[in-house]
C-alpha cells in the first residue's frame, strides 16, 4: 500500500541551542509517511541526518522579512507537489495556512507570535504592526486542520484567541528515553560534596546568565558549598561567563561550556544534582515552557525554576525543585537552600522522576501519529 506524503516545513535559527523536539517529530514522521523535510539552510541538514527523507532547501537569511518569502516559497512548494498533509514544524509558519489552497495543514505551536513580532521593541509604528502580525498568526492558525501547542499556556490561549477545541490537541515536546534514570550520585548529601547545578540551553542576559553568576557568588560567600555548570554558551558567552565568574571570585565553582550535541546532554545532567530553569518575565516566556524543564524531571533533577507559570506549572517548591523570584539574591538563597537541605535531594529527585515520566516521547507518540493519521484520513 503506497504511503501519503507529508511535506514538513522548518524554520531554524543558527544560534538556537536544540532540535530534540523537531527531531523527535520528524522521525516518527518519516517512518510512516514519504516526507519531505524543508529548509532555509543547508546548515540544518547535519541536525537530521540519517533520516529517511528527501531534504529540500530554500536558501533564505535569517530575519523577519527573508522568513516571509520563504513561508510564499514553502506554499508554492506543496501547492505544485500537493502532498497529503503539510506539517508546518514551528509557528512562525502560520501564515502559510493563508496559501495551501485547501491543502490540509497541521500546525506546531511551540512559541508565541509576540517573541518574534513584536520583541521588545518601544516603538509605537513597531509596535502597532507587530501586533497585527500576532493578531493575524492566530487567523492564521484557525484556517489549520489542527494545531499542536505544546503546553497548557499555549493551548487555552489559543483557545481564547477563537480556536475550535476539536482542532487543538495538546503535544508536550517530548524527551527521549535515554534522559531517564539519570539521578544524582547517592552521596548527595555528604557533607564534604558540593551540591552542583547545572543549565543547559541559550545563555543570554534575559535568560538569567548575570543572575546565576551573581547568585552563585551570594551563596558561596554565605558558606554554601554549590557549584554552578553552564551548558550552550556562544563564544561570547564563554568569554563573559568565564571574566564575570573571575571577577566575582568564583571561578573554581563555575564550570561554562561552549554547545554541545543533544546527545550529550545526558552526561552533563547525570553528573549534577538539580537543574536550572531561569527567565526574564517576558510575555512570549509566559506561555512557552522550556524543554530543558521537561529533561530535567525526566532525568531525575530537582528543578530551581524562577518564578514564571511556564516553570512553576510544573514545578512544585519543596516537591520536585525550589521556586525563586528572578534576581541574584532570590537565586542565592535558593541555591544556599539547596546546601543546607541537602539531605533532601533524594526525595526531590523521585518526585521529580516520577513527574517526568509523563513527558517521555515514547509515551507521546502514538498520540502525536493517531493525530496525524486522522487529519489526513
Amino acid at each position: 500500500m503506497p504511503r501519503s506524503s507529508v511535506l514538513i516545513g522548518t524554520w531554524f535559527y543558527s544560534d538556537q541551542p536544540g532540535f530534540q523536539d523537531f527531531r523527535y517529530r520528524i522521525e516518527s514522521l518519516a517512518r510512516e509517511f514519504d516526507v519531505t523535510l524543508v529548509m532555509r539552510a543547508d546548515e540544518f541538514r547535519r541536525e537530521f541526518a540519517g533520516l529517511p527523507a528527501r531534504f529540500v532547501v530554500l536558501d533564505t537569511p535569517p530575519g523577519r522579512r527573508p522568513m516571509l518569502r520563504f513561508i510564499r516559497r514553502l506554499a508554492a512548494l506543496a501547492r505544485a507537489e500537493a502532498p497529503a498533509l503539510v506539517f508546518l514544524l514551528g509557528s512562525q509558519l502560520a501564515y502559510a495556512t493563508f496559501l495551501l489552497r485547501g491543502i490540509p495543514s497541521i500546525l506546531y505551536w511551540n512559541e508565541h507570535p509576540t517573541h518574534f513580532f513584536v520583541g521588545s521593541t518601544r516603538r509605537p509604528e513597531r509596535l502597532l504592526l507587530g501586533r497585527m502580525m500576532v493578531a493575524a498568526s492566530f487567523a492564521a492558525a484557525r484556517r489549520a486542520a489542527l494545531v499542536m501547542p505544546i503546553g497548557e499556556a499555549h493551548r487555552d490561549d489559543l483557545l481564547d484567541h477563537g480556536l475550535p477545541p476539536a482542532r487543538c490537541e495538546l503535544v508536550y515536546m517530548g524527551v527521549e528515553d535515554r534522559f531517564a534514570g539519570l539521578r544524582p550520585a547517592p552521596d548527595a548529601a555528604a557533607a564534604d560534596r558540593p551540591v552542583t547545578a547545572v543549565y543547559t540551553g541559550t545563555v543570554s542576559s534575559e535568560r538569567g546568565r548575570d543572575v546565576m553568576l551573581e547568585g552563585l557568588a551570594l551563596a558561596r560567600q554565605a558558606g554554601a558549598d554549590v557549584r554552578l555548570v553552564i551548558v550552550g554558551a556562544a563564544a561570547d558567552q564563554l568569554d563573559h561567563c568565564r571574566r564575570r565568574g573571575a571577577e566575582l571570585g568564583v571561578a573554581d565553582a563555575l564550570e561554562v561550556v561552549g554547545r554541545v550535541p543533544g546527545s550529550e546532554i545526558p552526561g552533563f545532567l547525570a553528573r549534577a544534582d538539580l537543574g536550572i530553569c531561569i527567565w526574564a518575565d517576558k510575555i512570549w516566556w509566559r506561555f512557552n515552557p522550556p524543554t530543558k524543564l521537561f529533561e530535567y524531571l525526566v532525568a531525575g533533577l530537582p528543578v530551581l525554576a524562577s518564578r514564571i507559570r511556564t516553570h512553576t506549572a510544573y514545578i512544585r517548591d519543596d516537591f520536585n525543585g525550589l521556586v525563586f523570584d528572578y534576581d541574584a539574591r532570590a537565586f542565592a538563597d535558593t541555591l544556599q537552600r539547596a546546601w543546607r537541605e541537602r539531605a533532601r535531594l533524594p526525595a526531590w529527585s523521585a518526585n521529580a522522576a516520577q513527574d517526568g515520566r509523563r513527558f517521555l516521547w515514547s509515551r507521546i507518540e502514538p498520540g502525536f501519529l493517531a493525530a496525524v493519521r486522522r487529519t489526513i484520513a
